[in-house]
Formats: C-alpha cells, sequence, structure tokens
C-alpha cells in the first residue's frame, strides 16, 4: 500500500519484478521449477519481438508518467559523466555541486547511485559500492533456498539495486538501515549444511568418547 500510494515509479516496479524473481530463485532446487522453466523459455523466445515491443511501450509510459522528472534526471546523469570522464576519473571530485539551471539547480548525481559516485568517488568509489553489493547479492540468491529469512534479505538487496539506479542511497539509509541489520544477521549465520556438518562431527566425537569420560 506503502508503494502505491506513494506513487513512486520505481517502487511500482520494485512490487512487480522482485517477487516473483525472489520467489523463483528461492526455489531453483526443485525439479518441477525446471519443468515449468522449460517451456516458458520456449514461449518467450517464439513471442520475444512482440514482448520487446510491449516493454518498449511500458517504458515510454514509464518515462511519460513524470516527463519533467525523467528529463532532469537524464540531464544530471549526461553532466555527471561527461564531467566525470573529462575532470576526475579515478577519484572523483571529492565533493557535491549544484548543476546549471538545465537541472533546476540540483545536485549532479543526486538522483542516481553510480552516476553520483562517479562524479564525487570516481572510478574507486563505484567500485567500492559494486564488489559488496554484487556479491552479497550472489551469496543470498545461492542461500534463497534454505530458508525465509534468506529470502527476505535477497529481497531487500534486489530493492537497493533498482534504487540505486534511480535514487542515492547514501542520502536514503537512514531509511534502508532496518534491511542493512537483517542481511548482516543472515550473512553471520551459518548455512544449515555448515550446521548440519558440525551436529554430525560433534556427534561422532561424542560416540568415540570411552563411557567412563561420559
Amino acid at each position: 500500500m506503502l508503494a502505491i500510494l506513494s506513487q513512486s515509479r520505481l517502487a511500482l516496479v520494485a512490487l512487480a519484478v522482485i517477487a516473483p524473481m525472489v520467489w523463483a530463485i528461492g526455489r531453483m532446487d526443485r525439479a518441477w521449477m525446471w519443468y515449468l522453466a522449460a517451456p516458458a523459455m520456449v514461449l518467450l523466445g517464439m513471442f520475444g519481438p512482440v514482448l520487446i515491443e510491449i516493454i518498449e511501450a511500458l517504458m515510454n509510459d514509464f518515462s511519460a508518467a513524470r516527463a519533467d522528472s525523467s528529463r532532469v534526471r537524464a540531464a544530471l546523469g549526461r553532466i555527471a559523466i561527461e564531467r566525470w570522464q573529462a575532470e576526475a576519473y579515478w577519484f572523483g571530485h571529492g565533493i557535491v555541486e549544484n548543476g546549471p539551471h538545465l537541472v533546476e539547480y540540483m545536485p549532479i548525481g543526486s538522483h542516481h547511485s553510480w552516476y553520483g559516485l562517479l562524479f564525487v568517488k570516481g572510478l574507486t568509489g563505484a567500485i567500492a559500492l559494486a564488489v559488496p553489493l554484487f556479491s552479497t547479492l550472489l551469496v543470498l540468491a545461492w542461500r534463497a533456498r534454505q530458508g525465509s529469512a534468506e529470502r527476505a534479505a535477497l529481497s531487500m538487496v534486489f530493492v537497493l539495486v533498482l534504487y540505486s539506479f534511480g535514487e542515492n542511497l547514501e542520502i536514503l539509509a537512514y531509511l534502508f538501515w532496518p534491511a542493512l541489520v537483517l542481511m548482516g544477521k543472515v550473512l553471520a549465520c551459518p548455512a544449515p549444511e555448515t550446521r548440519r556438518d558440525e551436529a554430525r562431527e560433534l556427534a561422532k566425537e561424542f560416540a568415540a568418547r570411552p563411557a567412563f569420560a561420559l
């Protein structure tokens, strides 16, 4: 309801995309999932051109829903990329700068985490976010089949990845810090396979002890 009432376009995309993706990833180790995926891939190949046209139409409608906002975002992105490449490639400018009148004097890179990182902190800053973010995504995608907590954490990472292309994650940290806590708890907890192996080793060690030692 919050996503719908906020009229946020990214929130609506997250509702439509993330839930089915996490549901499918969490069941990738089940045979029936692959039996369902096989005919789906065949149909996708058959109707691919039609689906591409539908997606392009949806993207145009998505941009037209708030045309001024889309224009400002695109202009801020172009300015950030051009100045990053020309002026401060490796370590960025170090500070946030306001854009020209064309973008209503909004800070450069403020509507895109990656553009903002490239402008302020350069390629080094972008790599510093990309490596842990996508490493966490891969680890949680692998562990999503192990429980609901892992799937919830994976959903939160998908939300961060999605919003990194439309907002500045740094200034939104006060909103999503509970998601970071959840991810940390899930990643710190050993996988079920590890726990089972530890239990077996303890059982073997216990069984190997002489009776009088008990």
